[in-house]
């Protein structure tokens, strides 16, 4: 597996995983994980893999794991209220992967550094969109969402934090901006990232500029 991340034309690793878990989905939740691992001859794989021993190892509490994911779905998969850890949840994923791996790889270096206090800015600007979407998605609520985005960009790793802030926005239907989209795309391209991965014709865009 040794595609490159420009290369990669839809959105990759844990937040490529919970776009599959926005739409209707009839089987069961790991099943979706393994056909996720073995879509397209497992382009997933490497990076779902690197995200999810990444979140393990992180400092982040389990609470703030399970907001991620579930902003990053759209409020459509809650571990929370199916009573999953979302700690035994990424060690479910990363079993997924470690079967058709068929080892323990070693962790890549983490990407992008230097980007994250960009990153930590644009969620800050979008943080009172995001908490107002908790407030009123007629689905439920998304507790603590924005500190939780935080925490991952600015102690963990700024492209995991920069990919889920982008699912989030897309998945809740936050607006933005066509000059938001520009930066996030200079940002992503800075990140290595295919130029899909940002704009993949998901985002709701409002009508004036901001």
């Amino acid at each position: 597996m040794t595609q490159k991340r420009q290369d990669i034309w839809v959105d990759f690793g844990l937040s490529g995983l919970t776009r599959w878990f926005e739409g209707p989905w009839e089987n069961k939740p790991i099943d979706v994980v393994a056909e996720v691992a073995d879509w397209s001859g497992g382009l997933y794989l490497p990076t779902l893999w690197q995200d999810t021993q990444r979140l393990l190892n992180s400092p982040l509490a389990s609470e703030e794991i399970a907001a991620l994911w579930l902003a990053a779905t759209g409020l459509n998969y809650d571990i929370n209220r199916v009573r999953v850890d979302a700690r035994d949840w990424l060690q479910q994923i990363r079993e997924v992967c470690l079967g058709r791996l068929g080892q323990t790889p070693g962790l890549d270096p983490v990407v992008g550094w230097e980007l994250s206090e960009i990153v930590l800015d644009e969620i800050r600007q979008s943080g009172p969109a995001l908490i107002a979407a908790d407030q009123v998605n007629p689905y439920g609520s998304v507790p603590g969402v924005v500190p939780a985005l935080q925490h991952l960009t600015s102690e963990t790793d700024p492209d995991l934090g920069f990919r889920l802030f982008l699912r989030a926005l897309k998945a809740l239907w936050i607006p933005i901006t066509s000059g938001q989209l520009a930066r996030y795309e200079e940002i992503g391209n800075r990140f290595g990232y295919n130029e899909a991965v940002v704009y993949d014709g998901e985002f709701t865009f409002v009508s004036v500029e901001g």
